[in-house]
């Protein structure tokens, strides 16, 4: 497949990663130009890191609702003209925020609507793209693609605090809008270039009976992700990795950095955008070398990179205890917040490549979408859990706690069996 891109072969595929890399940077700077500006205002002017958690939750739990839909969605449809279509949505909803905004002022439960739509528009755009990937580019190569792709995100993760702690302080938050706006509309118009090789379908369609059959078909569909994952040993065993550790690990950090740095040390926005770079610096690292090694055992790197992740995570919180001057609490969280984010690019990237080549394609967006899905289930309940938690002052303890169950929940499910037989089909 990854020779039958386009008409132009090798041509088309380096186009198309011009392009998507384009898109990336374009969607990839805009939206962290405006995740820090929001999560800055919430803290801000609220001063509640609950307000803050319950934002970050709605985003899970509209993701929770989309995924499985969008998964069928993506295996029965065009896939470039659902990420076009998703895309222009997505530009709509910022275009609405930023009208009501600039007429009526800043309104907490206006946002959590649009962060709502958006959590339901996002994770269709994401999951048709995932399951793209060895439609736009040579499946042979895909995990060191993954890793070039993910090292421009880094890059952005890198700049885009930096860019957005510096310009906070001069621009409204109407005005960040605008540019993540321009930034989405970038990406929309760039991604109607892209070249798709032929879609493969679980089943023929034609003419008239195409939707009828669609929707007869459609709970099957549905329930299908489910079915593939639970006889498949080692996606089933990747799938309660995910669950678990994404209810502990990722619940905790989605609210955790800025409410220590904002809330608790006070950092000021240029600060926070620095130390939210040095953790990009750290992906950057991660995945760059990713991209240029090979990897023959991808779910043993994953088992070993959470162990890392999970002793580091109990040192993020010490400045807290501690009466230190404020720039060593910002060596100290950009040092531990470089580490682990450099080690997660090691969970996710073989995670991801795992995927990408033992999944066939006619499958992948409904398993992508379940695998999400049921990956996200407990975050909301966790990221409430813990913004009550860290309301209160609890942070040591809790990572602790989120500690304790990540290397527990890794060496019981990626045992040696599993990690063996993950090996036989990567290198199929």
């Amino acid at each position: 497949m990854g020779l039958e891109i386009s008409k132009g072969g090798v041509w088309g595929m380096r186009r198309n990663y011009f392009i998507y890399i384009l898109s990336t940077i374009a969607v990839s700077l805009g939206g962290s130009v405006y995740t820090f500006a929001i999560s800055y205002f919430i803290l801000q002017e609220t001063g509640s890191a609950l307000y803050f958690s319950i934002n970050t939750a709605i985003l899970s739990v509209g993701s929770i609702f989309a995924l499985p839909l969008s998964g069928v969605l993506v295996d029965s449809r065009d896939r470039k003209k659902i990420i076009i279509s998703f895309e222009a949505l997505s530009a709509l909803t910022l275009l609405f925020l930023s009208i009501y905004m600039s007429i009526y002022g800043f309104h907490i439960y206006v946002l959590f609507f649009i962060t709502a739509i958006r959590s339901i528009i996002n994770p269709v755009i994401s999951n048709a793209f995932d399951a793209s990937l060895t439609q736009l580019f040579n499946k042979e190569d895909i995990q060191k693609t993954i890793g070039k792709i993910a090292t421009y995100k880094t890059t952005i993760s890198l700049l885009g605090p930096v860019l957005a702690g510096i310009i906070y302080g001069f621009l409204t938050l109407e005005f960040m809008i605008v540019v993540f706006l321009v930034m989405q509309l970038i990406s929309l118009f760039s991604n109607v270039f892209l070249k798709f090789s032929k879609q493969t379908y679980e089943d023929y369609q034609d003419g008239a009976s195409k939707f009828e059959n669609w929707l007869k078909r459609f709970g099957s569909r549905l329930t299908f992700g489910y079915r593939y994952i639970l006889k498949t040993e080692v996606l089933k065993k990747l799938l309660i990795v995910s669950m678990i550790i994404n209810s502990v690990g990722v619940a905790s950090f989605s609210v955790l950095p800025e409410t220590i740095m904002i809330k608790e040390l006070k950092f000021s926005p240029s600060q926070v955008g620095i130390v939210g770079a040095i953790f990009g610096l750290g992906a950057l690292i991660g995945s760059l070398i990713l991209s240029k090694v090979k990897i023959y055992n991808p779910l043993n790197m994953v088992k070993y990179a959470f162990t890392v992740v999970a002793i580091i995570l109990l040192f993020f919180t010490l400045p807290v205890y501690y009466e230190i001057k404020t720039a060593l609490a910002m060596v100290h969280i950009a040092f531990v917040g470089f580490a682990m984010a450099g080690f997660f690019q090691f969970v996710s990237i073989p995670m991801s490549s795992y995927m990408q080549k033992t999944v066939p394609d006619e499958f992948k967006g409904r398993v992508f979408s379940i695998n999400g899905t049921l990956s996200m289930v407990l975050i909301p309940i966790g990221t409430i859990f813990y913004g009550l938690l860290y309301e209160k002052g609890i942070y040591f303890p809790v990572n602790l706690f989120s500690a304790i169950v990540i290397l527990v929940t890794v060496n019981m499910t990626l045992s040696k069996p599993v990690i063996r037989k993950s090996v036989k089909e990567y290198s199929r």
